[in-house]
Order: C-alpha cells, then sequence, then structure tokens
C-alpha cells in the first residue's frame, strides 16, 4: 500500500522529522532524489545541489543495478554480481552511464565542478534507498570535498541497506525502514512517475529565486 501521494509530500513529511544542522548542504541524487530534496531545502532554509551519481542498469534487469559511477568516472560495484558479468560487459556500461552523467551535470549544473565542504554537512538525499550503491558512490565522491560529517536521508528504505549505508555516512535515517522483501521504492508512491529534465530544472529555477541552490549560494 502506498504511504506517499508523491516525492515532494514524501520530501515534506521528513523534513518535519529529521533533524539537520544548520551548516548542512542537500545534495539531491537525480531525478528522484530532486523533488524530495527540494521540499527540505524549503522547508528548512537549506541549500541544495544535485550529486549526479548514477547506476549501472543490470542488462537483463534494467530498473535494478550492480554498481554506480560518479562524475569523475569512479565506478563503484557490488561485490554480489561478482562474476556475473564480463569485465568488458561492465566497462561499457559504465562508459554509457557515465555519458549520461556528465549530460546531467551539463544540464542541471551548467557543467560546474564541486566545491570544498570544509565547515559543512554533506546530506545526500534519494526519493528512496534500494540496494543501494548510488548512495555509496555519493558518499565516497563527496567525501573528497571534506565536509564535516555526511548523512544519508530518505523516505523508505530496507531495514538491510540502512545497515549497509551505516558503515558509509556518519548518519542514516529512513522515515519508513521496511522488512518486506521484495523492495521496491516505488510500491510505496501513488505517483512515482520518471522525473524529466524540465521537472527537475524547474525545481532548480525556484531554488535559485530563493537563493538556495548551493553552486550559486555566495
Amino acid at each position: 500500500m502506498a504511504i506517499f501521494r508523491d516525492r515532494l509530500q514524501a520530501g515534506l513529511e521528513v523534513s518535519k522529522r529529521v533533524e539537520l544542522p544548520e551548516n548542512s548542504v542537500i545534495f539531491a541524487i537525480p531525478r528522484g532524489g530532486v523533488p524530495v530534496g527540494y521540499a527540505i531545502s524549503k522547508e528548512k532554509r537549506i541549500p541544495l545541489d544535485i550529486i549526479v551519481v548514477r547506476k549501472l542498469p543490470i542488462p537483463w534487469n534494467p530498473e535494478a543495478g550492480f554498481g554506480a559511477v560518479t562524475l569523475d568516472g569512479t565506478v563503484y560495484l557490488n561485490p554480489e554480481f561478482k562474476g556475473y558479468l564480463s569485465s568488458k560487459t561492465v566497462e561499457e556500461i559504465a562508459k554509457a552511464v557515465l555519458q549520461e552523467v556528465e549530460r546531467r551535470n551539463s544540464v542541471y549544473r551548467e557543467g560546474r565542478g564541486y566545491r570544498d565542504l570544509t565547515g559543512k554537512v554533506a546530506v545526500v538525499v534519494d526519493d528512496g534507498f534500494a540496494s543501494d550503491y548510488t548512495a555509496i558512490a555519493a558518499a565516497n565522491f563527496l567525501k573528497k570535498l571534506n565536509p564535516e560529517k555526511i548523512y544519508a536521508v530518505a523516505p523508505v528504505c530496507p531495514v538491510h541497506t540502512k545497515e549497509l549505508l551505516e558503515n558509509y555516512y556518519d548518519g542514516v535515517y529512513c522515515l519508513v525502514e521496511s522488512r518486506e522483501l521484495p523492495f521496491a521504492v516505488a510500491s510505496f508512491y501513488e505517483d512515482f512517475h520518471d522525473l524529466t529534465d524540465e521537472e527537475v530544472l524547474t525545481y532548480i529555477a525556484n531554488l535559485k529565486r530563493e537563493n538556495l541552490f548551493w553552486p550559486e549560494v555566495r
């Protein structure tokens, strides 16, 4: 049974319950994490950036992933898939996904690099954590920017994924922690449509008007 009407409402519910330091910067994973992060950003007046990381899709089940790649080209693999895919296949998939990551950085962030996070708390936000190697890749990428701490926040996640992410983050918060298997983020939402670039850019434009888009905050 769905719990949230849509991602925006899920973000509002999360913002009511999660406490974040004033020196936080939200890093939303596109595309689904953007409306969740947007709601938290607006409610708490915390700036938001887009962390352009993307899963590596399993060839026979593209909705699931076997790892992720970040903007700097670093590939993170789920060790459970070792031996299922050849190194050549992994390399080809990673190369194609990196092209999309670079495209999204160009479209959403005008091709900018990432600012140093010294003295800041990085908060990675998504619409749900599933396996979740995108969140692991995001954590490792952001740690290179020297944040004071790094947290992961989502409306939903399975208990075993939260336990996995706790190895990479200083804190992990999920509004709904599920023990049901199989786990599907979409099952918790009435509206879980695939967001478009245009929708993401609308959220970014709204944040820019309120000086909440981190790449432009001074």
